[in-house]
C-alpha cells in the first residue's frame, strides 16, 4: 500500500493513516493481508511550498530514507537506458536515450546548479523530473526555446547558447580537418565537443576518443558516459582502451628514463 505524496495532505487528513500504519486496519474493520507492506513518500517543506509537517505520530511510525539527488549520480541514471533495468512496464520500443545527449551535456558541464533550481510557486523551476520532461519535449521538437515552460526562461536561454556553440565537429577529427590552436576552447565549448563526439560509431572509437583525451579528464569522462550509454558492450570496449593508454604511458615513461 503505497502513500504518494503523504506530506501534501493536511495534518488533520494524515491522521487517517494513523491505524492503517499501525495497527494495520483500515477504518477499525478491515486487516491488511498479511503480506501487505505500507510505504509512503513525500517531499520536505524546503523542497516543496505544497508540503506540510509531517504529524510526529505518523512520522514516529515511519523508518525515513531521505533521497538526495546529484548532477553525477543523476547523469548516471540518464545514461542508462531503461532495457538495462529489471521492469515489467518495460516496452519494446522504447527510445535509445533515456535522456537527450545534449541535456546530459550541460548538466555534466554546469552541474547541481542547473539540474535543480529554486521553486517559488510563480516561474518555472529546474528539477530531476523536469529534465526527464525537457528531454521529450527536445527529442520531439529538436528546439531548445521549447523547455522556457518547463524549466524557465534563464536556464532555457543559457541552454539554447549551449547547443549553438561552433565545435569541431565529429567530421572535422574522421578527417584530421583541425588544428592545436582550435583545441584553445572554452569549457563549455569542450563539453559541447564531447556531446558531437559522443554520436561517433564503433569502429571510429579509437580515433575519435584520441581526440576528446586532449581535451581533459573531465570531458573524456563525459564523452565516454554518453558513448556507452548503458551498454555493457561499449563499457568492455572503453576498458580496452583505457589499458591501452596506461600501457602507452609506462612505454612513454620508460623511453624518458
Amino acid at each position: 500500500m503505497f502513500f504518494d505524496e503523504i506530506t501534501n495532505a493536511l495534518p488533520s487528513i494524515q491522521g487517517m493513516a494513523y491505524n492503517i500504519v499501525l495497527d494495520r486496519e483500515v477504518n477499525g474493520k478491515w486487516q491488511l493481508p498479511e503480506n501487505c507492506r505500507v510505504v509512503a513518500a513525500g517531499n520536505s517543506m524546503k523542497d516543496s511550498l505544497a508540503a506540510n509537517q509531517l504529524a510526529e505520530p505518523l512520522f514516529n511510525r515511519f523508518a525515513h530514507t531521505y533521497i538526495e539527488t546529484d548532477a553525477q549520480s543523476w547523469l548516471e541514471w540518464a545514461t542508462t537506458p531503461d532495457k538495462s533495468y529489471e521492469r515489467m512496464d518495460y516496452e519494446d520500443d522504447a527510445p535509445e536515450y533515456k535522456i537527450h545527449p545534449a541535456i546530459c551535456a550541460y548538466i555534466a558541464w554546469k552541474g547541481d546548479s542547473v539540474l535543480r533550481t529554486d521553486y517559488n510557486g510563480e516561474k518555472p523551476n529546474a528539477d530531476p523530473r523536469k529534465w526527464e520532461m525537457a528531454s521529450k519535449v527536445l527529442s520531439k521538437t529538436k528546439q531548445p526555446a521549447m523547455l522556457r515552460a518547463l524549466v524557465g526562461e534563464d536556464i532555457t536561454y543559457d541552454f539554447s547558447k549551449f547547443c549553438e556553440l561552433q565545435v569541431i565537429t565529429l567530421d572535422d577529427v574522421l578527417e584530421d580537418n583541425y588544428t592545436d590552436e582550435d583545441l584553445n576552447m572554452e569549457t563549455s565549448q569542450k563539453f559541447a565537443t564531447a556531446l558531437a563526439m559522443s554520436f561517433v560509431e564503433d569502429e571510429n572509437i579509437e580515433k575519435v576518443r584520441g581526440f576528446v583525451k586532449k581535451l581533459g579528464p573531465e570531458i573524456r569522462a563525459t564523452f565516454d558516459s554518453l558513448w556507452i550509454n548503458g551498454s555493457e558492450e561499449r563499457v568492455g570496449r572503453i576498458q580496452e582502451l583505457t589499458l591501452m593508454d596506461q600501457g602507452q604511458q609506462k612505454t612513454d615513461g620508460g623511453a624518458r628514463r
